[in-house]
């Protein structure tokens, strides 16, 4: 058996499909899968899993996505899949399977309260008549990845044994010169003070409770300007180390990290679809809808509604909040 696969978005869109990747491969032991997704997608489920025979890369911007839309058609066409999946509720992207002979299942409009990625296993559900339940985010990482991001944090002071508290200042589309999408900087830009504060008084708690609390952050070229200047403000010990080495080296990074920090954006998915516990910031968006898709127990959801002033943004959500929702992940980590 054949199956298509469509999911053509960024990286948090890939990942909250993820779920359903997995129920598909194992309510059809006998399938191989084939994937459409964008470059950001195709790069994330590179090394998913051995059933996936292909991936298929659309990228919707630019002079060349019409002609790539056409050659997907015809793709589709001559595969001759005996099932697809859509699980994009454009409708310019389902009419990749105009010409398709498959059973066809596409997603409709998606709606709260129930999270996408539930969305996306009800949908196979209705295909495969089965429950489909404790499926959640998930990607591999590559066991020389991990070997040679313990081997670099060693050398930056970062041993197996410390607690590792991962910070994600930025966001998809993050510029800090602050002209663009300043709304998305009202709901994702927690600022720099606060993180500052939060690493200091995480590193404090460590040596009070003797307990070896390490703070990383990782992150790219464009970003490591913000990241400096929380360093500076911390008058502490932060790990800053520039993601420049590979994807598979970013996702080892998080993987080891017990705890990540960060607002509503990809590397949060990421590290849900990695098991590693997660400290949320939300502000004017629904975290039951797009919210991390894992264990309820791993990760903790802050929101700038749930505040004084959310007129604020991110902003409203105080370090108190965090640094204890943080502590407590810690503290579950260590029992188990």
């Amino acid at each position: 058996m054949r199956i298509l696969v469509i999911r053509v978005g960024r990286v948090g869109d890939t990942i909250m499909m993820t779920p359903a990747l997995a129920a598909l491969l194992d309510v059809y032991p006998e399938a191989t899968l084939t994937i459409v997704a964008s470059p950001e997608g195709s790069r994330l489920l590179k090394n998913y899993h051995p059933r996936v025979e292909a991936i298929w890369i659309w990228n919707r911007y630019g002079l060349q996505s019409h002609f790539d839309k056409k050659r997907l058609i015809r793709q589709i066409a001559e595969a001759h899949f005996d099932l697809a999946f859509c699980f994009d509720t454009n409708p310019g992207i389902a009419r990749l399977l105009v010409a398709s002979t498959a059973k066809i299942y596409i997603q409709k409009n998606l709606g709260p309260p129930v999270h996408c990625a539930r969305h996306y296993l009800n949908t196979i559900e209705q295909a495969c008549g089965q429950k489909l339940d404790h499926y959640y985010n998930n990607v591999p990482v590559a066991d020389k990845a991990a070997q040679q991001v313990a081997h670099e944090l060693s050398q930056h002071g970062i041993s197996d044994d410390d607690t590792v508290v991962m910070l994600h200042p930025t966001y998809s589309g993050y510029s800090k010169l602050g002209l663009r999408k300043r709304h998305a900087r009202k709901r994702k830009l927690w600022p720099a003070q606060n993180y500052a504060e939060l690493a200091g008084r995480l590193l404090k708690s460590g040596d009070e409770k003797n307990k070896k609390i390490k703070i990383l952050m990782v992150l790219l070229p464009s970003e490591l300007t913000l990241g400096k200047k929380i360093v500076r403000l911390c008058h502490s010990p932060v790990t800053l180390l520039p993601s420049e080495s590979g994807f598979e080296r970013y996702l080892a990074m998080i993987q080891r990290a017990d705890v990540f920090v960060s607002p509503d954006t990809g590397p949060m998915h990421i590290a849900s679809a990695l098991n590693t516990r997660v400290v949320a910031m939300f502000s004017d968006k629904d975290p039951s809808d797009c919210g991390p898709y894992m264990e309820p127990d791993r990760f903790s959801i802050l929101r700038s509604e749930l505040t004084r002033h959310p007129e604020k943004g991110i902003s409203a959500i105080s370090v108190d909040a965090v640094y204890r929702a943080c502590m407590q992940q810690i503290a579950a980590e260590q029992k188990s």
